[in-house]
């Protein structure tokens, strides 16, 4: 058996179920305790409320806590407006819904793809693709971009050759605009 790897930059994650993300805004609030102005974590939705109850938040209770600020979501809207670009655009892609012409061109380009190669006796060696995550919560924003940089370079150099990675930005927002309207 050989051990997965992963095609691109980022390595490959091991598949553990994560509980959602409680999100918070940060504001200014009077310390009840010390009279102290300070920047406290309010949750940011009645749903992170929800959430802060069902997993036994209560007020004064100490907590660890990894924070993150969430991603752009204007990147959301790109990989959709990619997406209905693809669906409009490309032969083999044509009337696929965004999200799956997304995760079909990220197999084909093995973009951000985690592949696992294994041999089966008598059989021979297979090899099996998987797109990765794009969601916020699997991927920040530095590592969204590298993964739309690669992809613009692959659609360049397969499908549209007289297009820069500006243009087909230019582009999947248009696209991402209407997909909105």
């Amino acid at each position: 058996m050989v051990e997965p790897v992963s095609i691109g930059t980022k390595p490959a994650a091991k598949k553990k179920s994560k509980p959602l993300p409680i999100h918070f805004t940060v504001r200014e609030m009077i310390d009840p305790v010390t009279r102290q102005l300070v920047g406290a974590l309010v949750p940011a939705e009645e749903a992170d409320k929800s959430m802060m109850r069902d997993r036994g938040f209560r007020r004064n209770t100490r907590v660890r806590a990894v924070l993150t600020q969430p991603r752009n979501p204007k990147f959301n809207n790109l990989v959709h407006g990619m997406g209905k670009l693809l669906a409009n655009s490309i032969d083999g892609f044509q009337g696929k819904l965004a999200h799956q012409a997304i995760k079909d061109l990220q197999l084909e380009s093995e973009v951000y793809c985690d592949c696992e190669q294994f041999d089966i006796p008598g059989l021979g060696r297979f090899r099996r693709t998987t797109p990765q995550s794009l969601s916020f919560d699997t991927m920040d924003e530095l590592t969204f971009q590298d993964f739309w940089r690669q992809l613009c370079e692959y659609l360049i150099a397969t499908y549209w050759p007289k297009l820069t990675e500006e243009q087909i930005t230019e582009m999947a927002e248009i696209e991402a605009v209407r997909h909105v309207a």
